[in-house]
């Protein structure tokens, strides 16, 4: 099995190579260190497997699956990171991913995850079965309940529109460039959001971004 890695701390990717160690049936094909690098890769190497992590600078993890899972649907994806929980999961079920698990996860683990996300299958660790995880689907894509979304609290035209491109894994020079403004006016409006909807930091406004759109969709 071909394997492409996508970490921004390059100790991280060691410590993961690490694992394929005397393990004949693996290969690490590559090494990417943000979201862009990551799509550069796949489109050079063409791995049969991606691992990578959530939150990176210059493009995240999950907006860089999302663009290559459009292109590629059928592309295999493990994430792994420190951000776990219900919302991450949904956020890997969302772009494209099959696996959501930790970075201090043992080599029996590691390896059993890869092949179940190999073969198709969802791993999220042993404390999720699948009926765990169709309830986490159906509780963010249909009900949107217990978030800090304030109806009462409103947004203006080009708020809307940055939390909409945020919520197709777009980064903010990109969003500069569709809503063809700067990427300070960008920045200004993202910590507007934040302020509003009392969001402590950037993975927390791509959450509300994403529970946004469905709350949106059920007002429709």
């Amino acid at each position: 099995m071909r394997i492409l890695i996508c970490d921004d701390h390059a100790l991280i990717r060691s410590g993961i190579i690490n694992h394929f160690l005397n393990e004949p049936d693996y290969y690490i094909v590559g090494e990417a260190e943000n979201g862009h690098d990551l799509i550069q890769k796949y489109e050079l190497l063409k791995p049969d497997l991606i691992i990578t992590d959530i939150s990176m600078p210059v493009l995240d993890g999950t907006a860089a699956v999302k663009q290559l899972k459009a292109k590629y649907p059928g592309i295999k994806v493990l994430f792994i990171s420190v951000l776990q929980g219900d919302i991450y999961i949904y956020l890997a079920i969302k772009v494209g991913g099959l696996g959501l698990i930790e970075k201090n996860i043992s080599k029996g683990e590691l390896l059993f995850a890869i092949r179940e996300v190999y073969y198709g299958r969802y791993y999220f660790g042993p404390r999720y079965n699948e009926i765990d995880i169709n309830r986490i689907i159906k509780k963010y894509t249909h009900e949107p309940i217990g978030t800090n979304i304030n109806p009462d609290i409103k947004l203006t035209a080009i708020e809307e529109k940055i939390l909409e491109h945020i919520n197709d894994g777009l980064s903010t020079s990109e969003i500069a460039k569709k809503l063809d403004v700067g990427t300070r006016t960008i920045d200004t409006h993202r910590s507007g959001i934040m302020h509003k909807f009392d969001l402590k930091d950037t993975f927390a406004l791509i959450r509300f971004a994403v529970i946004y759109a469905e709350f949106k969709k059920k007002q429709y």
